[in-house]
């Protein structure tokens, strides 16, 4: 695997961190890495399932999607006058 480079801006940023936290540099940028990773993982899997679900004819129209704001949009409001 080739080397990776990181930006000396982004290096600097890590470093401010990890003393900030009392961490080491490499802890702090291997838990940035960590949660970036998963973040993009995720959304890659959360892409493809909407892609699917279009392919599988499952899609809303513009219609249904703005009927189903205005219902979800009711609700909350309902929710908010109980609990006041």
């Amino acid at each position: 695997m080739p080397a990776l480079q990181i930006k000396s801006v982004t290096a600097r940023r890590i470093a401010r961190l990890a003393a900030r936290r009392r961490r080491t540099p490499q802890r702090v940028l291997d838990a940035a890495l960590a949660a970036g990773l998963d973040y993009e993982e995720w959304f890659q899997r959360e892409v493809a399932k909407g892609l699917a679900e279009l392919d599988a004819g499952k899609a809303l129209s513009h219609e249904q999607m703005l009927k189903n704001q205005v219902r979800r949009k009711a609700a909350f409001v309902r929710s908010l006058a109980k609990a006041a």
